[in-house]
């Protein structure tokens, strides 16, 4: 199956009777980062026959992608934008409205024609930006287990402060980690690094009722955790134990410490050992830490579909997404030769 369209002249009214063509907006802070934001709505609409379009329209304006959606699938696309990570604002392209205009704030140097055929543009959807705001690391509800053994609720919790303890996942980070994670189909989910529980908040927020395991070795996190609806279990990463096929994904964001890595390797390889045979494995680490760990994943039999460099606030870090399927590998490989083309 493909997974883009390759849209001319003479195939345009073909591609529009059964489509409906959608413009994703990426977030400001994630304006350089339009490669992981295509993979991120594929995967996040996988169950939703999109396509993405390389050669889309508007092409000028800075930090917007298209999408083709079946028309039959709209409302159920619709429907998944609210988890969103890396675009907050949808646009839809109405190439039977007569009066051809722009009705957004979106600002092109080009007329509204593309292929040929002259479109025009209204919103479709635009994330709640005081949904995100409580979602913030900064201000999101938490329960830590204090020095007496109590149970206290705070807000903004982001960890000790210290190089293992730095926990503050930007909202939207982990919506997107949660999305190449492709939940659509792999409802099973573990994060063995979840400190303050940035994935797991996120994860439970857009597939409410899939299940999701954590694990830290902090105990203080515990309530936290389990408060946010995860499977939690006080330990080392390296130590966990689970039968095979537990999970059908894995998502983390590791600790970024060097210190670290010996013991981000062990557990990465022990985790990987429960993935089902369709798994997918999204990971964030330090840029530092990536040769090494990637060393070790292609040594467990992992295969690397994608990764990319993301700055936040001067920390150089890497999301890449793995699987455990030679078949789906395959499959994936005529779009993630078009994405990296794209600019």
């Amino acid at each position: 199956m493909s997974y883009f369209a390759e849209v001319s002249k003479s195939n345009i009214d073909e591609y529009l009777s059964k489509y409906s063509l959608i413009a994703c907006g990426l977030r400001n802070s994630r304006i350089k980062a339009k490669q992981t934001a295509v993979l991120e709505m594929l995967f996040s609409q996988f169950d939703n026959e999109v396509l993405f379009i390389p050669n889309g329209p508007l092409g000028d304006i800075k930090g917007l992608f298209s999408f083709f959606c079946p028309k039959k699938n709209l409302a159920a696309f619709k429907e998944k934008l609210f988890g969103t990570g890396y675009c907050d604002k949808f646009y839809i392209l109405d190439f039977e409205d007569d009066s051809f205009k722009n009705h957004t704030e979106l600002k092109s140097i080009n007329p509204l024609v593309w292929k040929g055929r002259d479109f025009s543009i209204d919103y479709f959807f635009i994330q709640d930006s005081k949904i995100y705001e409580e979602h913030s690391p900064h201000n999101r509800e938490f329960k830590i287990e204090d020095s007496s053994g109590n149970v206290k609720t705070v807000f903004g919790y982001r960890g000790d402060g210290s190089e293992l303890g730095r926990r503050s996942l930007p909202v939207e980070d982990a919506r997107c980690m949660v999305n190449l994670s492709m939940p659509c189909k792999n409802k099973r989910a573990i994060d063995p690094f979840a400190g303050a529980g940035g994935i797991v908040y996120e994860y439970k927020y857009i597939a409410e009722n899939y299940s999701i395991t954590s694990i830290d070795i902090d105990p203080v996190l515990k309530p936290g955790l389990e408060f946010y609806g995860s499977s939690h279990y006080v330990m080392n990463a390296k130590d966990a134990s689970f039968p095979k096929d537990s999970f059908d994904s894995i998502i983390t964001e590791v600790p970024f410490s060097h210190n670290a890595l010996d013991g981000i390797i062990m557990a990465v390889n022990k985790i990987t050992e429960c993935l089902t045979k369709d798994g997918l494995l999204v990971m964030m680490c330090k840029i530092s830490q990536a040769e090494n760990i990637y060393k070790a994943l292609l040594k467990q039999g992992l295969l690397h579909l994608f990764n990319r460099e993301i700055d936040r606030k001067g920390t150089g870090v890497e999301i890449s997404v793995w699987c455990m399927s030679k078949k789906f590998l395959s499959g994936m490989e005529d779009f993630l030769t078009v994405l990296k083309k794209t600019r």
